[in-house]
């Protein structure tokens, strides 16, 4: 008993004095390592050894290697600092570590491992205990180390590709990635302090559980950036290519510095970038989608990059919320006019076209444009006016149809908005995946610009009417009866609508036909007017209607056009002409007493108000008003016309006469536009007029209720009138509806002065309304209306 005693105690003090198990630390050696295994052997102690070992090396990571790694983080407070000690922490975490490769060397030898394991077994202890403590520090310890390493590649990297020079082609005094002089640079020593350092940490088996995170953000941040940098206002040129080259060529290789070639071998690591490319490219590009529309055909190298990421991404409807945002931001309001927000209309179904031919983005991302365009009155003219123009923004879009394109019915025209099936049941297709549940698929594909733009309104009708209004306008100011465009356009319009949709356009080309046909025949009668007149002969019921207002031509005027309808009648026997006064044009060439000319194109109310000054030097707005039968109005801006080109002087206040030094300039100039913009706004001005005239006519229906109302019951607040005229007076289908706030600018703008002038309403001291002197003194906040 006292033997086996001995033995034990024998055994256990020589394993404590080799193996350091009493706690202090000593290094072992190969020599200790064999000659322990051996008594270990011999005694029979090699369970009982290996739970011994294994204990001491769990206490000595927790207790002393652990805590002298995370002391290196303590003093962390900017980059340097943080890279040094990120590298310094690394390499006492090593050396520690391989102090205990013996250690390791034993446990094998005991359990009999023909390979090493113990080391392997170590590892996870050593990560599980190092991932359980990491200090608040260390993260951004490690994004300084890998920021200043990654700065110094690329600095290198940039260095190499542009020859010690930038992109200006000066030479590089000043490294970026060191911030040292390029006689000094330490980006090469950085390298391979960082080489050394990931060495070591991966031995461990710890490189990327303690830094994947960061240095994946870290590299994510940089393919963001370079993304951006790539991207902006560089819409010319293809940039997909080149981003996945530098994404192989620089990230790639960087993280073969990192973690080892063996890491970026890995498909779905080379996978997860490259998608991330992908989607910062999109994102991108979708913040500059406007642009990039705006900028077609010219940015097609950006749209079909974006269609290639967009069919590598889930980022459509990401794309066609964001366009919608940007449209109503930058686009749908009263500060951009008709023209410019149809020409972004256009070119975004020119470049949806390419992006997304189904058409699903084009009807989601542009719905807000066709939505906004309806409420605009002048959207069929600038339609029109745009694709009958040859040199406009459509000018070609009409020839496009000439061949294989059929007629537009108000069927094809509804399909390409999704609001009918389609019959073309043959060459059905199912809707993507991606469209609008709540509309009907029909299969259209966006590319023919006419019928998208038709079925803003859903109809043809329309833009067949205002084709005409143009039409005749045109023809109207078209002195030298040339109809050849004219008649191209109409030819290809009869594709598009139908021939019977514009047989009154025939028939208009026609009148004009045969006005100059009759006009070179007048030229050789005998009785000729003294100044030459070119007629525009019309059938007036196939036209629109025209300006046939008012307007007395000068007697001398008259007598010439007079002149030309008897001749007309010696060619077109019992029938006579009916002249239109304020329609044609006036071709003028004015002399002034310093021998100079000027000659203009004018409308014919601009030739006759110049031609009642031959008659007399001056004259007064007022008697020429009355003369030329035409309100003051129309008559004051005409002859302002007149007064800004230098014809006309203002000698005093409504008065004028021929100034005598004439234009400043020299040649032709036409004045058609200008008088065409004029009438826009006095048609305007009427239509105000009229609205105004019946607003007022239908709030003239209810006095006689709010005086009978007034009348029994003294006085009544404002808001009980309204409530007492909805009840018994607007649920009627006679007069038109009275809003509150009309009810009130009624009664104390425009009509309590009217009443009073009618002895409805009398004034207490001829200053104020005895109704409004009450409401001053004894309602401050409420208004109310009585009858004195």
């Amino acid at each position: 008993m006292n033997t086996a005693v001995i033995s034990v105690s024998s055994a256990w003090n020589y394993l404590k004095q080799n193996l350091n198990l009493d706690g202090k630390y000593q290094e072992l050696d190969r020599n200790e390592v064999d000659a322990c295994a051996e008594f270990i052997a011999n005694h029979n102690l090699v369970d009982f050894s290996k739970e011994l070992v294994w204990q001491k090396l769990y206490n000595d990571t927790r207790n002393r290697i652990i805590p002298n790694f995370w002391s290196g983080f303590e003093g962390t407070k900017n980059e340097n600092s943080g890279y040094e000690s990120y590298r310094e922490a690394a390499k006492i975490l090593s050396t520690d570590i391989q102090r205990l490769e013996h250690y390791f060397s034993l446990l094998d030898r005991l359990s009999g491992n023909a390979v090493p394991k113990s080391f392997d077994q170590y590892q996870a202890h050593l990560s599980a205990i190092l991932l359980s403590q990491i200090p608040p520090k260390f993260e951004s310890c490690v994004n300084f180390f890998y920021t200043k390493a990654f700065r110094a590649f690329m600095s290198l990297e940039k260095r190499n590709f542009n020859f010690d020079g930038d992109e200006s082609g000066d030479v590089i005094t000043h490294c970026s990635g060191c911030d040292q002089e390029i006689d000094q640079c330490e980006c090469n020593v950085i390298l391979d302090n960082c080489h050394s350092t990931n060495k070591a940490l991966a031995e461990l088996g710890i490189l990327e559980k303690l830094s994947v995170g960061m240095i994946h953000t870290l590299i994510l941040t940089q393919i963001q950036t370079h993304v951006q940098d790539s991207c902006v206002g560089n819409f010319a040129s293809s940039q997909i290519e080149m981003l996945e080259k530098w994404l192989q060529n620089i990230i790639f290789r960087w993280l073969g510095i990192v973690y080892g070639e063996d890491y970026i071998q890995q498909d779905q690591v080379r996978k997860n970038f490259t998608q991330f490319l992908y989607h910062a490219y999109t994102h991108a590009r979708i913040e500059q989608l406007f642009e990039i529309i705006i900028g077609y055909p010219e940015s097609f190298p950006s749209v079909k990059d974006l269609q290639e990421c967009l069919s590598r991404t889930q980022l459509k409807p990401i794309l066609a919320q964001s366009l919608k945002t940007t449209l109503e931001a930058r686009l749908l309001h009263q500060g951009a006019t008709t023209e410019d927000i149809l020409i972004a209309y256009v070119s975004a179904i020119r470049a949806f076209s390419v992006l997304d031919p189904t058409g699903v983005l084009l009807d989601v991302a542009c719905d807000p444009i066709k939505q906004y365009l309806r409420l605009r009155g002048d959207t069929v003219r600038h339609i029109i006016h745009s694709l009958t123009d040859s040199s406009g923004e459509l000018g070609g879009e009409l020839e496009l149809g000439r061949t294989g394109t059929a007629i537009l019915d108000e069927e094809s025209v509804a399909a390409v908005g999704d609001t009918e099936t389609s019959t073309d049941w043959e060459n059905w297709v199912p809707a993507p995946s991606d469209a609008d549940p709540s509309k009907l698929w029909t299969g259209k594909k966006p590319g023919d610009i006419v019928p998208m733009l038709v079925n803003i309104y859903g109809s043809k009708s329309l833009f067949v009417k205002e084709y005409r209004k143009l039409l005749s306008d045109r023809l109207l100011l078209n002195l030298h009866f040339d109809t050849e465009e004219e008649i191209r356009n109409l030819e290809f319009l009869k594709i598009r609508f139908g021939e019977n949709e514009l047989h009154n356009c025939e028939v208009m080309l026609k009148d004009v036909a045969d006005s100059k046909r009759i006009n070179s025949h007048l030229q050789s009668v005998v009785h000729k007017p003294e100044f030459p007149i070119l007629a525009m002969i019309i059938s007036a019921q196939y036209w629109d209607q025209l300006k046939d207002k008012p307007m007395k031509l000068p007697i001398k005027i008259i007598n010439q056009l007079e002149q030309y309808n008897q001749n007309y009648k010696t060619v077109k026997t019992s029938r006579s002409l009916h002249w239109v006064p304020q329609s044609g044009s006036v071709e003028l060439e004015l002399e002034f007493d310093n021998n100079r000319s000027v000659s203009f194109t004018v409308p014919p109310d601009l030739a006759a108000i110049i031609s009642h000054f031959e008659d007399k030097e001056q004259w007064d707005l007022e008697e020429l008003s009355q003369e030329m039968e035409l309100p003051m109005s129309h008559l004051r801006r005409r002859v302002h016309v007149w007064q800004t080109h230098g014809v006309l002087q203002e000698i005093s206040t409504d008065r004028f006469k021929v100034d005598e030094n004439g234009p400043q300039f020299t040649g032709h100039k036409i004045l058609l536009e200008t008088l065409a913009k004029m009438e826009e706004e006095e048609e305007d001005d009427e239509e105000e007029d009229n609205d105004r005239k019946s607003e007022e006519d239908g709030l003239q229906v209810y006095w006689s209720y709010v005086v009978g109302m007034l009348t029994n019951l003294e006085s009544l607040p404002v808001e009980r009138i309204h409530q007492m005229l909805k009840m018994f007076t607007m649920q009627g289908s006679s007069g038109a509806e009275c809003t509150l706030q009309q009810l009130k600018i009624s009664l104390i703008q425009n009509y309590l002065d009217k009443l009073h002038f009618e002895n409805i309403i009398p004034l207490d001291d001829g200053t104020h309304f005895c109704v409004l002197h009450f409401c001053l003194v004894m309602c401050d906040s409420e208004l109310f209306f009585a009858v004195v």
